[in-house]
């Protein structure tokens, strides 16, 4: 399956890093790797993760990496995954 990922989630992903360099610039580029590996794994298993709670539909998903969710939608008639968001677990899910 083919991997997109969505502006929102982009954006997501851009502030965590700096955010974690800020501190650690080591950190970050560690987090960044594993949350890669992560998503490039889901082009194999796209239903790896989890439904999401808060929506209760099967395309909707979530694999957990440390303290942030990255959310997913799989579309199985054009055979791809979007990100849709990554975000630390403790926030609500919009």
């Amino acid at each position: 399956m083919r991997i997109f990922i969505s502006s929102s989630a982009k954006l997501d992903l851009s502030e965590i890093v700096q955010y974690i360099a800020d501190d650690n610039p080591k950190a970050a580029r560690d987090w960044f790797k594993e949350i890669k590996d992560a998503i490039i794994n889901l082009s194999s298993f796209p239903t790896l993760g989890r439904i999401v709670p808060e929506y209760s539909d099967e395309t909707i998903r979530e694999i957990i990496k440390g303290q942030y969710r990255i959310v997913y939608r799989i579309n199985i008639d054009k055979e791809s995954i979007c990100i849709i968001a990554i975000h630390h677990s403790k926030r609500f899910l919009k």
